[in-house]
């Protein structure tokens, strides 16, 4: 019998700078997830705040517990899901940095947090002027098997992803604001970082406007071949719920022997390369 789990994927336009309408509207889908039966509820980049708070990041961030994530958790235990909410995090003591950070939250508790490592800061995005980069990749045992997070522009560098298969997860939760304009290239990215690593990847977006960006929409879920299993709408609100069996990418690492194949002398290469 397959071991099957539930995922819905909230794809909403937050309010910019609005917390406390953001997270009614976060709680609100918390109910809403219960009612579909789903076992994980996944929510955008910066949700909390909004992507292009821009100024408003610094005071705004809130800590890890903290008044808002206490909220998510009580939500969650009672509707007994796990969450995964994007969010900007602040440290309360030095070097009191700011993170483009998501909180993962479950049935039981804050289960932790994840900072993101590659902050997109080129033209037109400015997220290295708001926010440091993360300096922590961690994997957490859920019941559904070990699960990696990551936050958009992180999906472009495969060596993290990699990292965190070898690290025994199957399971990849991707939050984004994914802008217009490049909707294909992150379904490649996407199918390649699931088919490589032989994971589950399920990606939650942004959609609409958010001062003078656009986002796509077009949340999916991704199975280890790298096939478009589910996809929410482009261009507008959605909410995408979908079954998924968990032993596919067990299954297949088991078949192919990927990472069997990996040859550490060349990651270590890689390393010294990037370093020079």
């Amino acid at each position: 019998m397959a071991r099957e789990m539930t995922i819905a994927l909230a794809q909403l336009t937050p309010a910019i700078g609005d917390v406390e309408t953001n997270l009614r509207r976060a709680l609100e889908c918390v109910t809403r997830a219960k009612q579909a039966r789903a076992d994980l509820l996944m929510l955008p980049e910066l949700y909390l705040q909004g992507y292009k708070a821009d100024e408003l990041f610094a005071e705004q961030a809130e800590t890890i517990p903290g008044p808002s994530t206490d909220r998510l958790v009580e939500a969650a235990k009672e509707a007994g899901i796990f969450v995964v909410m994007g969010m900007a995090r602040k440290e309360a003591t030095y070097p009191y940095s700011v993170y483009n950070s998501l909180v993962f939250v479950g049935p039981h508790g804050l289960i932790g947090h994840y900072d993101k490592i590659h902050l997109g800061t080129f033209h037109p995005y400015t997220e290295g002027v708001y926010f440091a980069a993360g300096r922590s990749a961690p994997v957490f045992d859920t019941p559904f098997g070990k699960s990696s997070l990551q936050i958009c522009y992180d999906a472009f560098f495969p060596e993290l992803t990699r990292h965190y298969a070898l690290q025994g997860a199957e399971l990849n939760l991707v939050i984004s604001a994914g802008p217009s304009g490049f909707a294909e290239g992150w379904s490649i990215a996407l199918r390649q970082r699931a088919t490589e690593n032989l994971m589950w990847t399920f990606y939650c977006n942004i959609v609409g406007k958010q001062k003078d960006f656009d986002f796509f929409g077009g949340s999916k879920i991704v199975s280890p071949m790298g096939k478009v299993v589910a996809e929410a709408a482009f261009g507008k609100e959605d909410f995408l719920v979908a079954t998924i069996d968990l032993d596919e990418a067990s299954l297949l690492r088991r078949q192919r022997l990927t990472f069997r194949d990996v040859q550490p002398w060349l990651l270590r290469e890689m390393a010294k390369s990037a370093e020079e």
